[in-house]
Formats: structure tokens, sequence, C-alpha cells
């Protein structure tokens, strides 16, 4: 939006300095379902400040990042929708906090970089590109890590400490790893505190409780020369494989510290807690479709599964997939529209403890169904510097159970309308 500001990106760009800052302003409306009818505001403004060591002082290869975070609004998915699935990643606890803070160094002709700091893993592990494009925030860091998680785990609005290494050993093959401290903001895995308010300004720099380990390959494919030839039109693509182990401690989702059922009227409440967690993950991002060679024209794919532990997980698998289309309409060549879907099962552990709830006669919330939810969006170039993006999001089985635990009643399917505009200085 400010262009050069003056010269003075200019300026700052010749001596490896780069300033980044993008302003988030989004409306959310529940038109049915749920639990209260009306309209919430939510809004994030992010600063991002890079430095080049090679341009700055001669280092090559470094790359020094700091960014901080200004999110504000109410939570439209907490208070109105009673959603599993938040509507958007910038529903999240009010603070201004630092987000990131890493120093970065590449080696052997830029194949091998390695990162040291506080990490948000979700920008680069578990990622589909094509979902995250949509708004739903479970197209980016799935359900079942934000919940099976402490603290939701390293991802936006919350790095940890840790280190990365990326390797490109041979194309079209990457490699990636990072360890990290598994809970970011220190509180324990069940808490009436939220993330935000145990740590309100991203310093907390934990390293207690356990560690986290995840890994991923990278396969990029050309999918149209792997089927055709080198002449046909090019379809780029990536599949990714990739696993996390978590070795904190975590809770049974049936029995309790004495071995009892967590759903019996003598039980004590606390949970028996395990050893370490794990899940693995498949993800695909593919062009299935480009009108002519060049054309911007294009049908891309997304799917992306995951599979958890079933005892210490409260979901042990999780299914999402959806198309995005770019340049649609005539006219409008930085233009896409996209529709995906979503829902996460519950860990036969949790399943048990809700027939357990029946069978003695504690239940609340009726039965355990998989919410699933489906988004419809266009993404409109206003201007360079400018994107609005009507949203339309529908939600089955909200909350994931059959009863509103509160009130005892049937919770309807949700209607959610929303409007997303996004500004880059």
């Amino acid at each position: 939006m400010f262009g050069t500001m003056g010269g003075a990106r200019t300026w700052l760009g010749k001596r490896g300095v780069r300033v980044t800052i993008q302003d988030v302003e989004e409306l959310w409306g529940l038109a049915s379902g749920g639990n209260q009818r009306g309209a919430t505001y939510d809004g994030m403004t992010a600063v991002a400040l890079s430095l080049d060591t090679g341009k700055a002082f001669g280092w090559q290869g470094g790359l020094l990042n700091v960014s901080a975070l200004q999110i504000r609004g109410r939570s439209f998915t907490g208070e109105r929708l009673g959603a599993l699935n938040t509507v958007s990643g910038y529903d999240a606890g009010r603070s201004t906090r630092l987000f990131e803070l890493w120093y970065g160094q590449s080696f052997l002709n830029s194949t091998l970089d390695v990162r040291v700091g506080t990490l948000d893993l979700d920008t680069e592990f578990l990622v589909s590109q094509n979902a995250s494009f949509f708004l739903n925030s479970s197209f980016g860091w799935p359900l079942s890590t934000s919940s099976n998680l402490y603290s939701g785990g390293p991802s936006w609005p919350y790095s940890a400490v840790g280190g990365r290494v990326k390797w490109k050993p041979a194309a079209p093959l990457v490699l990636m790893g990072a360890i990290t401290n598994d809970n970011p903001t220190r509180g324990p895995f069940y808490s009436s505190i939220s993330a935000a308010q145990r740590d309100p300004s991203g310093t907390l720099f934990s390293t207690k409780g356990g560690a986290l380990f995840i890994g991923e390959a990278q396969l990029w494919l050309d999918a149209a020369k792997q089927m055709g030839g080198q002449d046909d039109v090019t379809l780029p693509g990536v599949w990714k494989v990739g696993g996390l182990y978590d070795t904190g401690r975590f809770p049974d989702q049936r029995y309790d510290t004495q071995h009892n059922l967590l759903a019996s009227p003598d039980s004590s409440g606390s949970p028996l807690y395990h050893q370490g967690n794990w899940m693995a993950y498949f993800v695909i991002d593919q062009m299935i479709w480009r009108k002519e060679k060049g054309s911007g024209k294009t049908i891309n794919f997304f799917a992306r599964a995951t599979l958890s532990n079933g005892t210490r997980s409260r979901f042990s698998s999780e299914i999402q997939s959806g198309f995005t289309f770019d340049e649609l309409l005539p006219g409008r060549p930085d233009d896409t529209l996209g529709l995906a879907w979503g829902t996460s099962l519950y860990g036969l552990r949790a399943k048990e403890n809700t027939h357990d709830s029946f069978r003695l006669n504690t239940n609340t919330a009726g039965a355990l169904v998989p919410e699933q939810h489906l988004e419809f969006t266009y993404q409109a170039a206003a201007t360079p510097w400018l994107i609005v993006q009507p949203d339309f999001q529908y939600f089955w089985n909200v909350g994931g159970t059959s009863l509103n635990p509160t009130t005892g009643k049937h919770i309807r399917n949700g209607v959610v309308l929303g409007l997303n505009a996004t500004t880059t200085f």
C-alpha cells in the first residue's frame, strides 16, 4: 500500500532490511443454528522485520527474522457458533505479542538450511498451500493437532523454542525436521485459563515439559510430465508424508488415575496420564488442470489426512479435501474461488468414555458425533495491496456432540457468513 515509502524501503532493502506490515479485518455472522445468532468482529495486525546478513555486513546465507502480532476482537466460534473447528485463524485470544524470533543459516549452496529460535511450525510442516487459502483455521493447523497437543502445539499465534533443519539432497526431494518445546504457553493439558492468558506477550520462551519431534518428506512433481511428456502443460504439485512424536504426558480418554472409569460417579475426575503421543500425516497439493501452457487459469486439488494415538488423543484421525479455481472469471486474473470440506473422527477411548457415561447415567452432552465443516469462499484482489474475501461456512454436528452440554438441547447445524479484508502495507 505504501509502495517504497518515499524511498525508505529501497534504502533499507539495499542494506538487507525488509519490513512488512499486514492488517486483517473480519466480520462474522451466524445466520442460523449454533448457540446464538448475531455478528462478531475480529482483527489482526502483523509486523515482521528480517535482516539479510549478507547484504548487511557480508555474512552470506544468514537471515534474522522477528515478528509481532496484535490480535483483537471477540471469539465468534466460542461465543456464537460453539464449533470445534474455528471459523478463522484470527478468531484467537486477544493479545499483543511477540510471534517468531529466529536466526536461519544456509549451507552447501543453499541446499541445507538451519533455523534456531522461537518457531511457528505450521508455516512449514503439515501445511497444504491450497488449503491455506481457506479461512477456517482447521485448514491451516488441523483440529487433530490443536486439540491433541499442549496449547495446540507450536502453531499460530504461539511459537516455541527449538530448531529446524531443511535439506534438499536431490530434486525433487525435500527433507525437513524440527525439535521444539511441546508446550508454548507452559500450561496443563486441561486448563480453565486460555493459552493467550498464560502467555499474553509471547515472551515466556518455555523450556519446561516435553520435546516435540516432527519430520516431513516432500516430493515436488509435475503431474503432466509424469503422465504425458515434456511438451504437455505444466501441472506442478507436492506430495508430503510426515509425523510427529511428543515426549510429554498425555491424558487417557477413558480412565482416571485410579484406573477407574472417568464417567463413573466415583471417579476422581483426574485422568490417567501416559508418556508420549504421536501422529502421522499425508498431504497432497496438486494442480489438476491448466487451460494452456503458461496460463494462470487453473484448477488445484488438495487432500490431507492424519492418524493419531486413539488412547491419549481425543481425535484419532482427520480428513480434509478441496479445490481452488484460479482466474475463473474473465478479466479477474488475481482472483481465486475455493470449495473445501473437513471432519475429525473421535478416538476409540473417547467414544468408549461416552458409552460409559450413557450406561452409568452421567452423560450431559449426548453422543459423540464427528463435526463436519464445508467452506465456499471467493478471494478478490481489489487492488495490489487489498484482498477482499467473502466466505460461507456450513457446520454439521456443531460441537461434536448431539446435545448442548449446558442446555441439554439439540444444536442445529450452523450457517456462517463472513467477510475478510486483508491489507498489505
